[in-house]
């Protein structure tokens, strides 16, 4: 099954289709991954209503609010999250926003290291996944997966984000087809209008680390700030087993937000931040990320030309310079790889409600995108990314329709146009010209590294309230994405555990239909959400065996060579976050995801898809004591996962199911709040599926290269934290 597949991918590429007969298609497209994930509903009927059926026992008083939660979102809608500088509930200080999001159901992330994750939402990566901050796209800045604005940003440097992974509104940017991570600079709605302060600090006894986090909110007259300030630096740890395993993490950076409101109708907001990665040890890889520095400014200006309607623009620009080096590790030679990932942004929308609640939302936006990345090694310059360029310019248009005071439909759409280039293909990568390997290894077409070619999206997403409490929504859709910088337009350079990867200039535009449902249940002291959701994907962009090398060396000739074909794929799964408040200071929370893949052409599972997690919490507080003391015990179970296809995607090894357990109490005096937290409480041994083995060659640390990575062994974390007014 696996050579057919391969075949088909060499040939490289399907017959073309006329834009007529392309968007014809769509319709009959969404009708099977509609039909499809209705026949998986009724198995699963039970499952929902055996989750609706809980009910709190008690009568909670009037005041009685969700200590962990505030509400779930129904489908369709972002998922919100807010860093809180001194959570109620949690002792810990999320080093990197990759820490920050890791809670939400169907968010994974993919490791090369301790720092370095890359995201998945529903089992889709890459950029896939778009991150932005106040409407700037952040990209990852390294075809190594190393640099995402994930790992590169402290944790404490934003207010909060949103994470979108269902029929996205068409007017958050270009296309993205597993969804977007929104980040803000500045605070929530309600939030920052009075002065607050804040200060914390966390020691890791393990990895003989500490974060510290400072900032300040407020208002003055027409003026409303945000500033924050984080720093962390983190030593190696150890694994259940006792292995060191090397993952030295530091880290520094500042935020600012200013925003002016005059009067009601112009509100003129500026956002900075500015983060450095001192060093991320990537034990997956060869290369340790040093000295990076990671920038975004952005400026919106918001005037309300009456009640009804209100114009918006905005401009961002962000810029990333990588640096990767062995230093530290046992090399005969020094290598290190330099780069520039530029990232510019600009809109104007409008949006008016009518009298009767309806509300319709136009606008354009446009985003550019520059990445480049050279290796230097002992006597040559490979260039892994060979001056890639990318432009999106797009149209949008949304109509929510207030049916009923209970029910709304959206309808949204958006077209862009798009150019994308690879200008500087006819530089070198092992002493070959780039543009000749994309030839020999992806055919004649691949010759051509500019492509001018049309994405957009369209979707329909209906929500309502079947009973008091009790909402539901049912969404489907259709996005087309550009393929990936890395996907398209890698250079030739070393595969992870071993042989070499290249991309594919003559990859098309990648689409999705999707089909998305979800039931939402609320009351005072309880709250259920359920999500089903299935995807469709005709070209979807699979790393796979493409050829071998060829004399003369380097590379050493007959070795594996990667690349990417499309493939015919579908995505099913389901969200579950549940959260039961039965007397005013208890809580439990229990929480699982599931998403698996197939490749339809080969008939396998894909490889690169997270395993099912479980994750349970329950805690209780005593807040009518002085001290006010809290305690919280957790689980987190995960799943097996085998690798499906252990020939195009050897790094994934298969893995067995763990469960983890972590403690954590704390107590406040004053202003003052001092926690601690144990985490891995049982001291378990255990590999996650989606880390790399260990670099073989230079090895990282101790470690034995070509090993699994364990995860970190139990650890203790002491935090301090300070509110003032």
């Amino acid at each position: 099954m696996h050579v057919s597949a391969t075949i088909k991918g060499s040939a490289g590429l399907r017959p073309a289709i006329s834009p007529v007969e392309d968007w014809r298609h769509i319709a009959g497209r969404l009708a099977n991954v509609t039909t499809r994930l209705l026949g998986t509903l009724r198995p699963l009927t039970l499952g929902v209503t055996l989750l609706t059926a809980l009910r709190a026992q008690t009568t909670p008083p009037a005041n009685d609010e969700p200590v962990r939660l505030d509400t779930m979102m129904v489908l369709g809608d972002a998922v919100p999250g807010l860093y809180d500088a001194a959570p109620a509930s949690s002792a810990g200080l999320p080093p990197s926003l990759a820490t920050t999001v890791a809670d939400v159901p169907g968010l994974a992330m993919h490791h090369m290291g301790a720092a370095a994750a890359e995201p998945l939402l529903r089992g889709l990566g890459s950029d896939r996944v778009v991150t932005t901050l106040d409407g700037l796209p952040l990209p990852n800045a390294s075809p190594t997966r190393t640099d995402s604005p994930l790992a590169l940003i402290g944790g404490g440097l934003i207010a909060g984000f949103d994470v979108s992974k269902a029929v996205p509104s068409v007017t958050l940017g270009p296309p993205a087809n597993a969804g977007y991570i929104a980040l803000a600079l500045a605070p929530g709605s309600g939030a920052g209008q009075s002065n607050l302060s804040y200060a914390n600090t966390e020691w890791d006894f393990d990895r003989n680390g500490s974060d510290v986090l400072a900032g300040a909110t407020g208002r003055s007259h027409d003026w409303s700030y945000r500033a924050a300030g984080a720093a962390h630096s983190l030593g190696n740890y150890t694994s259940g087993d006792g292995t060191v395993v090397p993952a030295e993490d530091r880290n520094e950076g500042t935020a600012l937000e200013l925003g002016w409101q005059p009067d009601p109708n112009h509100r003129l907001q500026l956002g900075t931040l500015f983060s450095r990665q001192e060093l991320a040890v990537n034990s997956a890889l060869p290369l340790d990320t040093r000295a990076t520095d990671t920038m975004a400014m952005n400026v919106e200006y918001d005037w309300a030309g009456s009640d009804q309607t209100r114009i918006a623009t905005r401009f961002g620009v962000g810029l990333t310079d990588p640096h990767l080096d062995n230093r530290g590790r046992p090399a005969p030679a020094l290598v290190t790889a330099d780069g520039r990932t530029l990232s510019l942004a600009a809109g104007v929308s409008a949006r008016h409600e009518t009298a009767g609640g309806d509300e319709v939302a136009i606008g354009v936006d446009a985003t550019q995108e520059e990445r480049r990345l050279e290796r230097h090694r002992p006597g040559a310059v490979d260039l892994l990314w060979p001056d890639l360029y990318q432009q999106d310019l797009g149209g949008f248009a949304e109509y929510t329709r207030k049916m009923t005071p209970d029910w709304k439909l959206r309808l949204g759409a958006r077209l862009d146009t798009v150019k994308s280039e690879a200008r500087a293909a006819d530089g070198l990568a092992f002493n070959r010209i780039i543009r000749d390997l994309y030839v020999a290894y992806d055919g004649p077409a691949a010759a051509q590294t500019n492509q001018d070619e049309p994405a957009g999206a369209a979707n329909v997403l209906l929500t309502g309230q079947l009973a008091m409490g009790f909402t539901t929504s049912l969404g489907t859709g259709f996005s087309r994405q550009p393929t990936g910088a890395t996907e398209r337009y890698r250079a030739f350079s070393d595969a992870l555990d071993g042989g070499y990867e290249i991309g594919n200039p003559t990859a098309r535009t990648e689409d999705k239909y999707e089909l998305d449902w979800g039931l939402h249940w609320q009351r005072q002291t309880f709250s259920v959400n359920f999500d089903l959701f299935g995807s469709y994907l005709p070209d979807y962009l699979y790393r796979t065996v493409v050829g071998t090398t060829t004399p003369p060396a380097p590379p050493p000739p007959g070795a594996v060579v990667y690349g990417y074909r499309a493939i015919e794929a579908d995505f099913w799964g389901g969200e579950m976050n549940l959260l039961w408040q039965p007397a005013q200071d208890s809580w439990f929370q229990l929480t699982g995801a599931s998403v698996a893949a197939t490749d339809r052409d080969a008939h396998h599972q894909l490889p690169e898809i997270p395993p099912a997690t479980l994750a349970f919490a329950a805690g209780h507080a005593w807040s009518g004591t002085g001290l006010k003391p809290w305690i919280e015990f957790g689980l987190r179970y995960t799943a097996s996962r085998n690798n499906p296809a252990p020939v195009d995607m050897p790094v994934f090894a298969n893995t067995s199911a763990f469960t983890l357990g972590s403690l954590q109490a704390g107590f406040s005096w004053r202003r003052i709040r001092i926690s601690c937290a144990v985490e891995n409480l049982f001291n378990r041994n255990y590999h996650e599926y989606l880390s790399p083995p260990a670099a073989g060659s230079p090895a990282s640390g101790d470690l034995i290269p070509g090993t699994r990575i364990p995860g970190p062994g139990r650890s203790v974390l002491l935090m301090i934290s300070y509110r003032g007014r």
